[in-house]
């Protein structure tokens, strides 16, 4: 199964290694990556060494998409669909570049890979797991029309635990 998807505005396709520099832009900034930034291009390039490699094996439509604006060819943002690591089910997680955020490419590319995961079977439910204090991503799930399941903590992080369903038949 091809993993790219388009929407309106934007073309979600796998990372690949000519991928480092948008990857970095996103991973190393401070602001984006409030938690834990990469300090250094290396860094950078080897999680996304590591990434790829992981991706190798997964099955289709699972994984990590690079988001650019249709028709270009800067990196503004990336979208994942993966095994949770903090409940039993699939997450998805979306990062964007600064001067991408308050434009709704989050809400839209993640609206692209929800419908894709829940209409073809990926899942049956999908989980987003976002910081009490990462109000843009608050609003993100509440776009997506994504329930709150409960709160938690995470990575050492206060978090609000969302659901959403594949719907009926």
């Amino acid at each position: 199964m091809n993993r790219d998807l388009q929407t309106e505005r934007l073309s979600l396709k796998p990372f690949t290694l000519d991928d480092r520099e948008g990857w970095h832009a996103i991973w190393g900034d401070p602001e984006v990556i409030w938690w834990g930034a990469n300090e250094s291009p290396e860094v950078s390039d080897a999680a996304l060494e590591r990434l790829i490699a992981r991706e190798a094996g997964l099955p289709a439509g699972v994984g990590w998409l690079a988001v650019r604006r249709t028709g270009e060819d800067e990196i503004i943002g990336d979208v994942l669909l993966q095994q949770a690591r903090f409940v039993d089910g699939m997450e998805i997680g979306w990062h964007f570049r600064r001067h991408a955020w308050g434009q709704g490419y989050a809400t839209e590319a993640a609206q692209a890979v929800l419908e894709r995961c829940l209409a073809e079977g990926v899942a049956e439910r999908v989980y987003a797991a976002v910081a009490l204090e990462n109000g843009r991503s608050l609003r993100v799930v509440e776009k997506l029309g994504m329930r709150v399941e409960k709160d938690m903590e995470y990575a050492g992080l206060p978090h609000r635990l969302f659901a959403i369903d594949a719907p009926p038949g």
